[in-house]
């Protein structure tokens, strides 16, 4: 369906829908005020030591369904000089909290990406405290949401969903890259480097590896979620995901083909080893050739995604 004015029935059906998802949304709610506190902290510290002008959260924790214990919190920051961010950024990077900290210049931005985090920025004021408890967030979340999805004038547009996943899965893309980047340096030096060194890189290189899948395992889930509307859980949920994204759906094309699948679901047995095992019983044996293969698989992967998001675009000039 293109975009289009909708009727009073058609906003008040839709924000029945919404209400009702809102309501049966399944989450860890201690998870997401630990994840708000700490944003909170992080602001603070922008503000008293380096002179921020504005911190904002945007990302997954703006999408409270789309936040887990893996999920990055993502801060942008306004108003300091190149050098006071540069400071900032290892004070924020290494910040003593149980979540990885994600840290743009929003100053720095250009074109569609600045736009896509202006969209989903939710402000923290200077001196605001974290909320009181778990319902003040989902208050805040919930308005904010609201804002995204409704018009707030009359005569607004209200944008399909469509739109927003594709932005939202290149928005992933674009982080992998960078981690791909990194992985390319860590083998460009492990073989010049001294054997002493090489446990170090080789760490490095497979949680490198195990963020990559939870990158493309991230997008997996936003297609389960906001098309299928069906997430698989219990034990095996990871494989059942990736055997789902293969599969001819009502609502979609597949997402990836068989083959890809396959090589996907290796990555993700590396995934779990080196999530649940200790760093010295990793074999560099079997990192080394994920790493150099995992720029050929993520080049497939994304160009089954990007003819799965053009199946949208397509749908939806044809709705």
């Amino acid at each position: 369906m293109p975009n289009q004015k909708m009727s009073p029935d058609e906003l008040s059906a839709c924000r029945k829908r919404l209400e009702q998802v809102w309501k049966n949304r399944i989450v860890d709610e201690g998870l997401l005020h630990q994840a708000w506190h700490t944003a909170h902290e992080i602001a603070a510290l922008l503000y008293e030591q380096f002179g921020a002008t504005q911190v904002f959260v945007f990302g997954s924790l703006t999408e409270p369904m789309q936040f887990t214990k893996g999920s990055d919190i993502d801060i942008a920051v306004s108003g300091l000089s190149n050098d006071a961010y540069d400071k900032a950024y290892g004070k924020v990077i290494y910040f003593d909290a149980p979540f990885k900290i994600d840290f743009i210049n929003f100053d720095r931005l250009k074109g569609l990406f600045r736009e896509r985090v202006k969209h989903q920025a939710i402000p923290i004021k200077r001196g605001e405290r974290p909320r009181n408890g778990v319902t003040d967030v989902w208050q805040t979340l919930y308005e904010h949401l609201q804002q995204q999805v409704f018009p707030t004038e009359e005569g607004d547009i209200y944008e399909m969903n469509r739109k927003r996943l594709t932005q939202r899965i290149n928005d992933e893309l674009d982080k992998i890259d960078g981690i791909l980047e990194r992985i390319q340096r860590g083998l460009d030096s492990i073989d010049v480097l001294p054997v002493a060194a090489r446990e170090f890189i080789e760490n490095t290189i497979a949680t490198d590896l195990a963020d990559i899948y939870r990158g493309i395992e991230n997008i997996f889930l936003r297609i389960a979620r906001e098309v299928d509307m069906h997430v698989p859980t219990g034990s095996r949920w990871h494989k059942n995901l990736l055997a789902q994204m293969t599969e001819q759906r009502p609502e979609r094309p597949p997402v990836i083909s068989e083959n890809i699948s396959l090589q996907l679901e290796a990555l993700l047995d590396f995934r779990h080893k080196v999530n649940n095992i200790y760093g010295k019983e990793l074999r560099y044996e079997k990192t080394i050739p994920h790493a150099k293969s995992i720029d050929a698989l993520f080049a497939s992967v994304s160009q089954d995604l990007n003819t799965f998001t053009d199946s949208l675009e397509k749908r939806e000039e044809d709705a």
